[in-house]
């Protein structure tokens, strides 16, 4: 089951940009005891070489993440539903910028790739379903995100 909580989620966060979303979010994460400060520049790092947009079901999202073993107290996702989009480069055509309006920060440790690969593809799943996904972006509160989330098939 995905590891995300109230306690790690944003609704409407206000940032300039994708940057800006990470570290807010890897602040909570840090807040959380989940990861040490420095995941963000990982985070950060790797957006730059491996871009996370998708054009998921007409509703931008992104999942950056990175495996950083030195960085990762406990493997977690934070969220975040965006009042107004940041730029992320496409997964899938780097070279599009894609106007995000929900991130889900994977904190991933190479020491538990089987626990990393499920929680990648419980996120893609979630793209994969554009009702789902609207409900999350419309959801109010924290605790209403995540229980969209544990109302989910599969």
């Amino acid at each position: 089951m995905l590891s995300i909580t109230e306690e790690n989620v944003l609704i409407n966060a206000d940032v300039d940009s994708g940057g800006g979303i990470i570290s807010l979010l890897t602040g909570l994460l840090v807040q959380n005891g989940c990861v040490k400060a420095e995941y963000a520049g990982a985070v950060i790092t790797r957006e730059e070489q491996y871009p996370t947009g998708i054009p998921a079901s007409g509703l931008p999202v992104a999942i950056p993440h990175a495996f950083a073993d030195d960085c990762v107290l406990k493997p977690c996702v934070a969220a975040a539903t965006l009042g107004r989009p940041v730029m992320f480069r496409n997964m899938f055509d780097p070279d599009e910028e894609l106007a995000v309006v929900m991130v889900f920060l994977i904190a991933l440790s190479s020491k538990d790739k089987n626990r990393a690969a499920k929680d990648l593809e419980e996120v893609m799943s979630i793209f994969s379903n554009g009702e789902l996904l609207c409900g999350l972006y419309a959801a109010k509160s924290a605790g209403e995100f995540v229980r969209i989330l544990g109302k989910r098939e599969g």
